[in-house]
């Protein structure tokens, strides 16, 4: 079992509880961990035997940029849930951080790990 990864996906959309944040969207960066069985595709180094990663971002860019979550802890699930769609996904480590939602603080997130059922 092997790990592919996508590093600081960012995407734009409506996420928060108060007022402010309910009328325009907001960056959002994702760091997406997938374990997945590879030896097939490092086996005959063809790409129908590898995980699309190409296709889970696009998927996982346009899923978020269309939602309008009030909790990012319900988006991770909800993001989470999308990616394990993918028989393919073992399992999933979702970072999903909200730039500057604080004053004080340059980052604030959430870490979520879920298996496929």
């Amino acid at each position: 079992m092997d790990i592919i990864f996508i590093e600081k996906l960012e995407v734009e959309t409506i996420i928060g509880v108060y007022e402010f944040e309910r009328t325009q969207k907001q960056p959002l960066v994702l760091d997406i961990e997938m374990t997945c069985e590879t030896q097939q595709a490092i086996a005959s180094d063809n790409l129908k035997y590898a995980l699309d990663y190409h296709q889970i971002c696009k998927d996982v860019h346009a899923f978020v940029s269309q939602t309008s979550f009030q909790l990012i802890e319900t988006l991770a699930e909800a993001i989470t849930q999308k990616i394990l769609e993918n028989k393919a996904v073992m399992s999933v480590s979702l970072v999903l951080s909200k730039p500057k939602a604080l004053d004080l603080a340059q980052n604030v997130g959430i870490k979520i790990i879920r298996k496929s059922t």
